[in-house]
């Protein structure tokens, strides 16, 4: 069998797995068969959202902390247990401008769009179409369902590598700092700490700039590994939490495992010690 083969008999296989609808062999590729389309819901607001299956880094689930900190984002109740009481009528809600870091499905961004911010950029590492495909599709179907002509879309969908080429993020969309930041079980791989941190205090607003990071611990590495990251971004980007809360789930449904140790999402909100948080 040739590697040419070898490869079609992989892309077959995988579209078999995750297609939406029946596969055959005789049929030319196609985009669809590797996104699909799901439903989220959180009280009476719907979410459609799209995975590709060869999104980088799991971006072909939704993690626990994403949909955590999408329903902290919908109720001003839930608002103010995700802020805490440095943020209380300190922080403007919605944003001017967020940003979200490896989207994967990108709930927040979309919860963000329903919410009213003014502008969304929601970025992923750029490995194949079909992963911004997908969010493309994300974006165009809330729209419509939510009644946002094309003519008043405010998000931005934007290939970022961390640790590269942040000064152009700043640019997107007219540019300007970001008051809203988020990662979404982004920091379960310590080799990635510094460059998501240099990406995320590069955009940050210094004046009342926030970083909303939701992780869980997958025990791929020890927890204290995991949370290095905090320790990294005080002493190094001047990063210092402000609130925090934990949320416990039926395991990590994102990835299929039932484990209920890995089901519990913590969620801490970053801001620099400049900012008005700390005055």
């Amino acid at each position: 069998m040739s590697d040419d083969d070898e490869y079609d008999l992989q892309q077959l296989f995988m579209r078999s797995m995750f297609a939406n609808g029946e596969v055959d062999d005789n049929d030319e590729s196609e985009e669809d068969d590797y996104i699909s389309e799901h439903i989220w819901k959180c009280g009476d607001v719907t979410v459609i959202y799209h995975l590709a299956i060869l999104a980088p880094g799991h971006g072909n689930s939704v993690w626990n902390s994403s949909e955590c900190i999408a329903e902290h984002m919908l109720s001003s109740s839930d608002r103010s247990r995700l802020f805490g009481e440095k943020l209380e009528g300190k922080f403007i809600w919605p944003p001017q401008r967020a940003f979200e870091f490896g989207a994967g499905a990108a709930l927040p961004s979309l919860v963000l769009l329903k919410e009213g911010a003014t502008k969304v950029i929601c970025t992923d590492r750029k490995i194949n179409e079909q992963t911004f495909d997908a969010l493309h599709l994300s974006v165009q179907k809330n729209c419509e369902q939510w009644g946002i002509s094309k003519e008043m879309i405010r998000i931005s969908i934007v290939p970022h590598t961390w640790g590269e080429e942040i000064e152009k993020l700043t640019l997107v969309d007219g540019g300007g700092e970001i008051d809203l930041a988020i990662a979404s079980d982004c920091i379960y791989n310590p080799t990635y700490h510094e460059v998501l941190l240099q990406s995320a205090a590069g955009v940050l607003s210094k004046e009342n700039g926030i970083f909303i990071v939701g992780y869980s611990f997958h025990m791929n590495v020890p927890p204290e590994r995991v949370l290095d990251f905090f320790d990294l971004a005080s002493s190094k980007f001047g990063l210092e939490v402000v609130s925090e809360l934990k949320q416990e789930y039926d395991g990590q449904r994102g990835i299929g495992d039932k484990d209920k140790n890995r089901g519990v999402v913590y969620i801490k909100v970053l801001a620099h010690k400049d900012t008005i948080y700390f005055r």
